[in-house]
């Protein structure tokens, strides 16, 4: 397969500055279609790291968000981990998924720390960890926040760079009561500065034959394994070396920048420097490389000017290093670093995030995923006028289609314009949304149907989408035992923007499957005395939404991603298994927490038993809710806060006003804490409540003596009671 793909690897220094500097000027920016494949959806920038270890700054303050980056920047952006690149084929081999195919590459992947051969089994046993990847290391470090006072055990360092050295200082700094080791030749540090590091109660040592408390390893870098061994054309960091235009030397259309790579006629020590000042001529080359020219020469300075911070109890001072001359400590030098590094981290905070000739900011667009349905008072009414009324007034899930003996088979349908701009990911989590009407009924995937809209781009790059999409969906149909029996596809006929993966839409028809008997949950069989319980957190909605204002939440990113692409299919086969055991029924409804919000899925669920109790004669019920009981994603309250949310959440709220505003007496949703919440903290429970959810939790009421044996799972958020 070859089409126009220019592909990004890695999220190094490199590669953001090129999205920044070439990607985001809509003058430059090139026709063909980007993506950017990268381990984390974070970079650390490296300079800034060492504040952060002594507390000077927060690692928040250190971050480059690349998903951010890349959405306004038109990037396609793949969260995953290169294994492979196959060149005769094109294609990029990763983790978890399929393979990516491309056309141009530029290579950014970063490096890894290298383990000495003694430290290998230290490392394997978790007594000793690296300092890259920085995330991991700056964990491990908190956790050891504990033994600052406590341990008299020591804190090691290991390594004689000026990244050790650094380190060193910065512990210093955050531990003032522990002991620090700084395990290094002492041959290769300047006197000067060996004089401050003792002056700074950091003891140097030449072998560890001592008791020690941990280990961390800062001791160069060098490419990762596959890497070494894919490109022979190395040197002995295991950097792979280009020529003078920065292309690999025996490969056309492959660039490659940063730790990653050293020109072959400009050997020079890896620094972070050198990443950031040769893209200017990355750019320029890329440009003349898609459109045809001559490509220019980049030659790095051999030497450049080396500072570091020190971090001293009162007064900030750095070292200056050039060639073999230390001079300082002084603030001047720390002035002069501190601009550095926020001239540079301040070209990727969000008020910058704006492509160049735009005119305006990217992120002022409507929510995807399930947030884009039509509203719930707006479905009702056409479907009202539509003779329809029994979908307005008893909504279900799946509906019944067929009934072979004992066994019953479930239908229903479901889709949305793409959520993210990874065309696999987005397929997996469109399927396991539509999966979700299934087990909302507590029906077992079987089959599906993919109906698939592409975006009107290159042919052989629409068949790309469409292989990638079509991956995602099968994968996910297979892994739940069902059958992907075939569908339809067509081209959109709307305008096209960037990134192309963006304009897919997908819809499902899945069919499910009820065993030996067992009957549909239904949304209309809520009991009073029944308990109501949830699978998952609450937050998508907030979360996406804050993503479209730049604001990539570091500890909800994973979390919510995580969730998105999680089956909850094991939820329901474990229901089934506590049903065989104690020879009854636990649930009595259930629903699936969509589009319109927790409040707007339980209204269905009140009012279509409230419908049914009033048919068979029954007393109305009500539900209380517990507002302190609901779990949201890390994060969302602050995004909350920040009055982020979904384009969806005001005709959710038009729902929620509804219910609320009538006689406290006949609400069929209350809550308990409600008089004792402050009017601020109820609105950001409720705003809460009335979020879009894609891939969101289950929602069941069951029978409240089995609380105890899902509590495991589930958690409660309220209960049934009389009106």
């Amino acid at each position: 397969m070859t089409f126009n793909h220019l592909v990004l690897i890695g999220g190094g220094h490199s590669n953001v500055l090129l999205i920044k500097k070439w990607l985001m000027c809509t003058k430059l920016m090139p026709e063909i279609p980007v993506s950017i494949i990268s381990r984390d959806s974070h970079l650390v920038y490296s300079a800034m790291f060492p504040s952060v270890i002594s507390k000077s700054i927060t690692l928040e303050e250190s971050l480059i968000d690349i998903k951010s980056l890349a959405k306004n920047a038109k990037v396609s952006f793949i969260e995953e981990e290169v294994k492979d690149i196959d060149f005769n084929l094109k294609k990029i081999v990763l983790s978890n998924r399929p393979s990516v195919n491309y056309s141009k590459l530029v290579l950014n992947f970063g490096s890894q720390t290298i383990i000495p051969n003694e430290f290998e089994s230290l490392v394997k046993n978790r007594n000793a960890f690296t300092i890259k990847p920085f995330l991991r290391a700056y964990d491990l470090i908190q956790k050891e926040d504990i033994f600052d006072s406590v341990n008299e055990l020591p804190f090691v360092i290991v390594g004689s760079g000026l990244a050790a050295i650094e380190v060193s200082y910065a512990l210093r700094k955050r531990w003032r009561g522990r002991s620090l080791k700084l395990l290094c030749d002492s041959r290769k540090i300047n006197n000067t500065i060996l004089k401050s590091l003792r002056n700074s109660n950091i003891d140097l040592v030449q072998n560890l034959n001592f008791d020690y408390g941990k280990i961390l390893l800062c001791t160069g870098n060098t490419s990762p394994l596959w890497v070494q061994k894919k490109f022979l054309d190395s040197d002995s960091h295991g950097r792979i070396i280009t020529n003078q235009n920065l292309q690999l030397k025996s490969l056309s259309g492959i660039f490659a920048a940063g730790d990653c790579a050293v020109v072959d006629s400009a050997k020079r020590p890896a620094s972070g420097v050198f990443a950031v000042k040769v893209v200017n001529t990355l750019v320029k080359n890329l440009k003349k490389d898609i459109e045809g020219g001559s490509l220019r020469k980049w030659l790095p300075q051999r030497i450049g000017l080396q500072i570091i911070n020190i971090f001293p109890s009162h007064h900030q001072k750095a070292f200056a290093i050039y060639r073999k001359f230390v001079f300082g400590p002084s603030f001047l030098f720390w002035i002069l670093k501190h601009k550095i590094d926020l001239n540079f981290i301040n070209k990727f905070r969000s008020k910058r995030l704006i492509m160049k000739g735009s005119g305006k900011n990217i992120s002022l667009n409507d929510c995807r995923g399930c947030a884009a349905k039509i509203p719930q008072s707006f479905l009702n009414k056409s479907l009202i006028k539509s003779n329809l009324d029994s979908f307005a007034s008893s909504p279900e899930d799946s509906v019944e289609i067929y009934q072979n003996g004992q066994d019953i088979i479930l239908q229903s349908v479901d889709g949305f314009p793409a959520l993210v701009s990874d065309p696999w990911l987005n397929a997996k989590i469109t399927t396991l949304h539509a999966c979700s009407d299934l087990w909302a009924c507590g029906a077992k995937l079987s089959s599906a149907q993919a109906l698939i809209s592409l975006p009107k781009v290159e042919r052989e790059f629409q068949s790309y989408l469409f292989s990638q999409s079509l991956q995602g969906i099968k994968s996910t149909v297979e892994d739940h035992g069902g059958e992907l029996l075939g569908g339809h596809t067509f081209e959109a006929r709307s305008l096209v923007n960037k990134p192309y993966s963006l304009g897919i839409d997908i819809s499902l028809t899945v069919q499910g499957i009820l065993k030996n008997g067992a009957k549909p949950w239904l949304k209309s069989g809520m009991n009073i005395g029944d308990i109501l319980m949830m699978s998952r957190p609450l937050g998508v909605g907030i979360y996406f939404a804050g993503q479209m204002q730049n604001i990539n939440m570091l500890g909800s990113s994973s979390e919510v991603i995580n969730n998105l692409v999680k089956s909850q299919q094991y939820l329901i086969d474990e229901i089934y298994l506590f049903q065989n055991q104690f020879k009854e029924s636990l649930v009595n409804a259930a629903t699936d927490i969509t589009g319109y919000g927790f409040i707007g899925h339980l209204k269905e669920m009140v009012e279509s038993s409230n419908l049914y109790r009033q048919s068979n004669n029954l007393e109305p019920l009500k539900v209380l809710l517990d507002l302190f009981a609901f779990k949201a994603y890390p994060g969302v309250f602050d995004l909350i806060r920040k009055d982020v949310k979904s384009t969806f959440f005001e005709s959710n709220k038009e729902i929620f006003d509804k219910i609320y505003k009538v006689n406290k007496q006949k609400r069929i949703i209350n809550f308990l804490n409600e008089n004792s919440l402050d009017q601020e903290t109820f609105n950001e429970r409720i705003s809460l409540l009335l979020d879009p959810q894609t891939c969101g939790p289950l929602l069941i009421s069951c029978n409240r003596k089995y609380e105890n044996v899902l509590k495991d799972k589930w958690y409660k958020v309220g209960e049934v009671v009389k009106m």
